[in-house]
């Protein structure tokens, strides 16, 4: 027996089994050595296998980040140049819109023919003020926010900011007075009686100082922490819808007024006048004052149209397609409906001059086109005018 242990000891075997599931079916019979060897190396496979999965992982990690990153420049990219773009159509604006409503205002200020004294004035007053701060103010904090976006890198504009908010006073209440002027003229020539009687400058002065006050309060909404979804519905049918429908049917509205009494003094004046071309010129003259007004209305209606249905438009695309949001295309129509928001205070001032002959002719004096001694004649007669009709169109 003392012969054999040392040789028992010397070979004792490890059994290993290949599959667990079976106990009984021995793979392989190898020595404690060799099963040291085979683990160490099982191990060493296993974290080499490891090091491979994780530099596939910090692989993946590195090129998401890269296309990430990559992604974001093309992207910050983009946001320069379109407020490249848009910074300097509104530094255009700055001019386009400030010289012509300050020079109107001027005018309305001297008063070279002592005309201005309708209470259509007022609503002239007020509209040309309005234009002349979206021109200076409203657009001048646009430009300088949108070159600051393009050349320094800072946050692309949008909504809560302070130049966003001056341009939601300036342009909701040039749009808010051009829709009560529209209703102004509606009553005037439906009831001139009741519009002589009551309706005086301290009054529209009122209703455009009301008008000023809600769009500033309506605007600073905005800080209140309503939802922004909410407060651009709430934007797009009070400034949007109302303006156009309102406009529209008002004018609407005097031009069948017109015309109606117009057939009524047509057939008077053949029963009872005797001259019959004093009939014939008083015709001529309501047929282009008819055409004046036609034209002058239809050119408010086109203008106002062009410059609210581009954003009315983008913002139905951005509120009912969720998949186009964020698409570069939308960006750009939500940035150019913008712009066009401001062609109603760019085209103001020249629709009111072609409409009104006093003030075409007050300008001409006030930029020294024609002397004030050479239509001396015509001021004596539009104040007479004016004291006659104070109700007119």
């Amino acid at each position: 027996m003392d012969d054999i242990a040392p040789f028992s000891v010397k070979f004792h075997y490890v059994f290993i089994f290949n599959s667990p599931g079976k106990s009984g079916h021995i793979a392989s019979i190898m020595k404690p050595e060799n099963a040291d060897a085979f683990a160490k190396n099982k191990k060493q496979k296993i974290k080499q296998k490891n090091n491979v999965d994780e530099q596939q992982a910090k692989r993946i990690r590195s090129n998401s980040f890269i296309q990430h990153k990559f992604s974001l420049t093309i992207k910050r990219t983009f946001e320069k140049s379109l407020c490249l773009g848009t910074g300097i159509t509104f530094a255009a604006l700055i001019f386009i819109i400030s010289i012509p409503n300050a020079i109107i205002l001027v005018t309305l200020y001297r008063n070279p023919l002592r005309c201005f004294r309708k209470t259509f004035t007022v609503f002239l007053a007020f509209i040309t003020a309005t234009d002349l701060f979206v021109g200076s103010v409203v657009c001048t904090g646009l430009a300088i926010t949108r070159f600051l976006c393009s050349l320094r890198g800072k946050q692309f504009p949008g909504e809560g900011d302070i130049p966003t908010i001056l341009g939601y006073i300036g342009i909701n209440s040039s749009i808010l007075m051009v829709t009560a002027m529209s209703v102004d003229r509606l009553v005037s020539v439906v009831c001139p009686h009741f519009y002589l009687n009551t309706v005086k400058p301290k009054t529209l002065v009122s209703c455009n100082s009301i008008i000023v006050i809600f769009s500033a309060i309506f605007a600073c909404l905005q800080l209140a922490g309503i939802p922004i979804a909410v407060y651009i519905s709430i934007d797009i049918h009070l400034h949007t819808t109302f303006p156009l429908i309102t406009t529209s049917l008002s004018y609407l509205g005097i031009f069948f007024v017109l015309r109606k009494r117009a057939r009524v003094d047509f057939q008077r004046r053949e029963a009872n006048s005797t001259n019959a071309y004093l009939s014939d010129m008083r015709t001529i003259t309501r047929v282009k004052k008819e055409r004046k007004f036609v034209t002058t209305s239809f050119l408010i209606l086109l203008f106002l149209i062009i410059s609210l249905i581009p954003y009315f438009a983008s913002i139905l695309v951005d509120a009912n397609c969720s998949g186009c949001r964020g698409k570069k295309w939308l960006i750009v129509l939500r940035e150019s409906s913008v712009v066009f928001l401001f062609l109603n205070s760019t085209v103001n001032p020249l629709l009111t001059t072609f409409r009104i002959n006093e003030l075409k002719q007050s300008l001409r004096i006030v930029i020294r086109v024609q002397k004030q001694e050479d239509v001396s004649s015509f001021g004596s007669s539009v104040q007479q005018k004016t004291k006659r009709n104070t109700a007119s169109v």
